[in-house]
């Protein structure tokens, strides 16, 4: 009986998502493939999207993820690993962008 419990424990937690490490005080300019470009800064649980030459801020609130990272609001997303990130407005399509 303990095995049986400890089996369906395991299998639980294996398919849970966990929030890896926040990556902290970091500010990353990326080039994207169908606009100017933006910066990101990322502290913690938020992250802040500026648009050059643009005074509008957008904070996205971390969420968890199995691998890499992703920050969302109700309009905006930003969900990568490593250089990469999609950056997404409301339902237009996804662009890439890269860290420069």
């Amino acid at each position: 009986m303990r095995i049986l419990l400890a089996i369906v424990a395991l299998g639980l937690l294996a398919g849970c998502k966990h929030r890896p490490p926040a990556m902290t005080d970091m500010r990353v300019t990326y080039a994207c493939d169908r606009a100017p470009g933006m910066i990101v800064e990322y502290s913690g649980e938020t992250a802040r999207i500026v648009s050059p030459g643009s005074n509008e801020e957008i904070v996205l609130q971390r969420k968890p993820v199995r691998s890499g990272f992703w920050y969302e609001n109700p309009r905006y997303s930003i969900r990568g690993k490593g250089k990469r990130v999609t950056y997404a407005v409301g339902r237009m399509v996804p662009m890439v962008c890269t860290a420069s």
